[in-house]
């Protein structure tokens, strides 16, 4: 995965895992890595993940996870 997508390229991938693209959280070069930043559909919450690491497999896990967690909570 490049380090460097256009926000179209992120919007994309994140898209295909069923988030809603936010933006980026730009890194400091060679230091900490940019993070994409996105929408559960689901709990209206914002989510990330490391740019190195997005693909659509990825959102959908991140979303699943955060997801359950909302679900764990309201159900106490």
């Amino acid at each position: 995965m490049p380090l460097s997508l256009s926000e179209a390229e992120a919007s994309s991938i994140v898209e295909a895992g069923g988030g809603r693209f936010v933006g980026f959280f730009d890194g400091i070069p060679e230091r900490i890595e940019s993070i994409v930043l996105f929408i559960s559909p689901q709990t209206k919450t914002t989510l990330s993940i490391p740019i190195s690491r997005l693909t659509p497999e990825a959102v959908i896990e991140q979303l699943a996870e955060s997801n359950a967690a909302f679900s764990e909570t309201d159900s106490k």
